[in-house]
Formats: structure tokens, sequence, C-alpha cells
């Protein structure tokens, strides 16, 4: 399987572990389960900088180009520390067509269908209620403009409709 590798350092040294560490984690795992490893994308501290995501987005464009099928981690924290940031991030990886593997033995059950931890388990049913809804916004009739945001200072999120209409099916 040809994976695209993703390392990144903690914006807070203190603790972290190196990129190199990471890196070779990645390589140990990858040799011992016969993954290729075809990309090292990794988000690294730099002096005068604030820690980015140049490395993730360059990750995006590898699972893009299609020469890569799955993403190896080091661990989930290197996603990120926050638990429901990890899942918003696997939805959209997954989303993409990419398996998401992690060399931490301790990741296999939040990497399940399934997850165990009650957090997880919520994050993913927003998170396809929000798929859902957005397949019903999608189904929306021609011509037929979005509702309106309320009229209020306060923040608003609204759903795009998709660019190209849905495909159309063959009808009896």
């Amino acid at each position: 399987m040809r994976v695209v590798a993703y390392v990144r350092e903690a914006a807070d040294p203190a603790g972290d572990r190196p990129a190199f560490a990471q890196q070779e984690e990645i390589r140990r795992f990858a040799a011992a389960h016969g993954l290729q490893v075809v990309a090292l994308c990794q988000d690294v501290r730099s002096p005068g900088r604030a820690l980015g995501r140049e490395g993730y987005l360059s990750l995006l464009g590898v699972l893009a180009s299609g020469n890569a099928e799955a993403v190896l981690v080091p661990g989930l924290d290197t996603l990120s520390s926050d638990l429901v940031v990890q899942e918003i991030m696997l939805w959209d990886l997954r989303a993409r067509g990419a398996a998401v593997l992690s060399t931490e033995p301790a990741d296999v059950d939040a990497l399940a269908a399934g997850p165990s931890d009650p957090t997880r388990q919520f994050v993913r049913h927003v998170l396809a209620r929000v798929v859902e809804h957005g397949a019903l916004a999608a189904a929306r009739p021609a011509g037929m403009a979005p509702p309106s945001p309320p009229a209020d200072d306060g923040v608003v999120v609204s759903l795009l409709s998709p660019t190209e209409p849905p495909p159309a099916t063959e009808t009896d």
C-alpha cells in the first residue's frame, strides 16, 4: 500500500517528539508492515515563525494526485492534541478516500469504525448528520434559493450548495 507520511512538531517544544524521531517511527512501521512511503510531509518549528500547516496541505495535495491510498502518522496526536479536531481531520481524510494508519498501538480503537470513546462517537455522529444535511441541501429544486441567514450580528454558518448539480438519475 502506498502511504503519505505526516509528522508535526508541537507548537510548544517542551515534551515534544522531534520530527526526526517521528520519521524514524514511521520508517520502522512502514518496513514492518510492507508499506511504501511515497512522500513525507512535515510541519516543524522555525525560529521566529508560528507553526503552520504547510506540510498538512502538501499531504492533501499528494492525496489529491492519487499517489497514495493512506496517511501514516506517528500517533493521532500528530493531527491535533484536541480529540474533536482529530475526528474532524480523520473524517476529512476519509472523505478524500484515504485510510488513516497510526504507528501507535493505542490508536487502534480510535481508528475503528465504532470507537469506544463517547466523544469520538458523538463527533462522528454529528459529522454524519452534516453530510446527510448537505445531501438534502444539494437536492433542493432548481431555482430555489437557500434559506436566508438570520439578520443579526452573531456568527452565521451557511452550508454552500455544490457548484455542479447532482448527476441525473434514470427513471422508468
